[in-house]
């Protein structure tokens, strides 16, 4: 009987100690998935930082290292502690009470829990590999293809913290490529499908209780993972980057002929109206109308409830069309978007001395990207915001060069020799406020006569008033007033002269009174027409100033890029310039995604994709 006692014990204790491996097994488990959602927070937040003035000083760099971003999320994960003192006071059973959780330890230097996946010479001072240059080659044919950066420091700082930079691009150069969309589940794309990205990435290897090992007596494995910061242009059907309602107007109409295939997304997306669409994503949460679907799922008409995720793709096997990255595990999306301060490029906008060469104003901010500056330089008084002196900057030889007209000296007007092949001029007829007419189609031409670069370098236009140097002059009012100054484009029908396309941003309410960009560059291989890429960043965009409303058909994209109102965009609410009124019953849209960088335009609003992915 003691024999068979003594077995019973032997087992009941092996048993008890396989289960409490396992146990400790599970535990280290559930803190690397916290451990790894505080890193999926802090990288992007710390990217930012590293992009923003100073942050390459040595009294600011400290927190946007990977050391204590690493520190900071093991801090979060709880990483070895069972239970924490503050903690354990309020519960009474600090003091002198021992804990019985052997995995209860420190877990020691940083190194022992996160650390690069493979050495790299003399290099190896740092805790990732980052995907630059020849590190794919060095960690095998599992990693994904490595981007170039041509400046050694470049390459050393990427690896001793997250940058993002135009300084990174793919080894033929280009920004962006085609590539497969990540294992998620938040549809920006459909699953399996490809899109128009370029991929940072830095490696890490994660081991859970390496420093309690000897106490616990369970052997933990070194995990690998791979921290990927997709920069993705905009380049669906409908994208806004705050909340927004689809399918109806601001007038309660529906939306009539508008066609939408491909994605939308919305940083938070409500339907409305019998709205059909393909597939929707959103950051914080989707409402939907009970008589609209994505992908063909809507409101049950019993319950009021969606189908599951789980059981939709069960039962389709496809891809649940609507998802929020809030409900996506290791994966966050953030839309780029800094409001008003996108349409401007004159008031804070230094980012010296920042760790990431490119700097997060220049980054964030579309305006501050364009190549050419035509600036309202002086007016006729701080009532009267009638332009008398302009200047128009401009490349030649990769050198800025400015030029000022003024009006009465070397500003010609619109109905003289030289003025009919100006671009630039005043223009009040229609619109009831003064405003800066821009003839695009003889930008080309003017271009070369006063010895730009080219058009494929002179490729973006940045339209506003220099009220920073000149105190007469008022800073544009978003939205506008009557007294602030108005843009007109016009000769807008061809822009074949740009072959790398066209980029415009301005302040000011925008008036386009021709066709815009309906003369085809070529036909693709299935036959279509292509058009040159072209984009437009304007708070208030007016379609004609004739006395009657006219039709608009629209093909392509719509962004809304402003964050700072507290209303829902409707992005489909185009308006007229006679009365200001929106053309409900006068709009015809097909909206549809952009498949290939070709297709972007010079500036695109941007976007991240962050996701965290385990390699085996």
């Amino acid at each position: 009987m003691l024999l068979m006692l003594t077995a019973s014990f032997r087992h009941t204790i092996r048993n008890q100690e396989a289960q409490k491996k396992t146990q400790i097994r599970v535990d280290y488990t559930n803190r690397e998935q916290a451990f790894l959602r505080a890193v999926l927070t802090e990288v992007p937040n710390s990217a930012i930082r590293n992009m923003m003035a100073n942050s390459n000083s040595a009294s600011n760099e400290v927190s946007s290292r990977w050391e204590w971003i690493f520190e900071r999320a093991l801090a979060k994960a709880k990483s070895e502690q069972a239970l924490p003192r503050e903690q354990a006071r309020v519960l009474g059973i600090g003091g002198q009470s021992i804990s019985g959780n052997t995995g209860d330890g420190s877990r020691g230097e940083l190194r022992n829990t996160i650390n690069r996946i493979k050495n790299q010479p003399s290099l190896n001072s740092f805790y990732v590999n980052a995907g630059t240059n020849n590190t794919s080659n060095l960690l095998g044919r599992n990693y994904p293809e490595s981007l170039r950066v041509s400046d050694g420091a470049v390459e050393k700082m990427d690896r001793d913290r997250p940058i993002i930079s135009m300084a990174k691009t793919y080894p033929e150069g280009s920004q962006f490529r085609v590539v497969p969309y990540p294992d998620v589940h938040f549809g920006y794309v459909a699953q399996s499908d490809n899109f128009v990205a370029k991929r940072n990435w830095w490696a890490f290897s994660l081991g859970s209780g390496e420093a309690s090992k000897a106490s616990t007596g369970v052997t933990t494995v070194r995990k690998n993972f791979i921290l990927s910061i997709y920069e993705v242009p905009s380049q669906l059907a409908v994208g806004s980057a705050g909340s927004t309602i689809l399918g109806k107007h601001g007038d309660g109409s529906d939306w009539g002929d508008i066609r939408i295939s491909g994605g939308v997304f919305a940083s938070r997306a409500l339907t409305q109206g019998n709205v059909r669409l393909d597939r929707l994503a959103a950051r914080r949460g989707i409402s939907l109308a009970d008589e609209s679907s994505v992908g063909g799922v809507a409101l049950d008409a019993l319950t009021g409830d969606l189908l599951s995720r789980e059981q939709y793709e069960s039962e389709n096997a496809a891809f649940y069309p609507i998802s929020s990255s809030s409900d996506s595990g290791l994966v966050a999306f953030l839309p780029i978007a800094r409001g008003r301060d996108a349409f401007d490029d004159l008031e804070n906008v230094t980012d010296k001395n920042s760790g990431s060469p490119t700097g997060w104003n220049h980054y964030s901010r579309p305006a501050m990207q364009t190549v050419m500056k035509l600036r309202v330089e002086d007016v006729l008084s701080p009532q009267d915001q009638t332009p008398t002196s302009i200047s128009f900057t401009f490349l030649a030889g990769g050198i800025e060069r400015k030029i000022i007209y003024a009006r009465g000296n070397n500003w010609p007007t619109s109905g003289s020799p030289k003025g009919r092949l100006f671009p630039f001029h005043l223009e009040s007829d229609g619109i009831q406020r003064q405003a800066l007419a821009v003839h695009v189609g003889r930008l080309p031409a003017f271009l070369r006569s006063i010895g730009a670069d080219p058009t494929s370098v002179n490729n973006s236009l940045m339209v506003n008033a220099n009220y920073r140097d000149n105190i007469r002059i008022r800073k544009p009012n978003i939205p506008s007033l009557s007294t602030d100054v108005a843009l007109v484009l016009r000769d807008t029908r061809d822009f074949t002269s740009f072959s790398t396309g066209f980029s415009l941003v301005t302040p000011f309410r925008t008036y386009l009174v021709n066709d815009v960009n309906i003369v085809p560059r070529g036909i693709d291989a299935q036959g279509q027409e292509v058009f040159p890429p072209i984009s437009l960043f304007t708070p208030e965009k007016r379609f004609g100033i004739r006395d009657q409303p006219m039709n608009i058909t629209l093909k392509g994209q719509v962004n809304h890029v402003g964050k700072d109102s507290d209303q829902n965009a409707r992005p489909l609410d185009l308006r007229s310039g006679a009365n200001d009124e929106v053309l409900a019953g006068k709009i015809k849209a097909e909206l549809y995604s952009i498949t290939e960088p070709e297709q972007l335009p010079p500036i695109s609003q941007m976007n991240w994709l962050v996701v965290i992915e385990q390699l085996d």
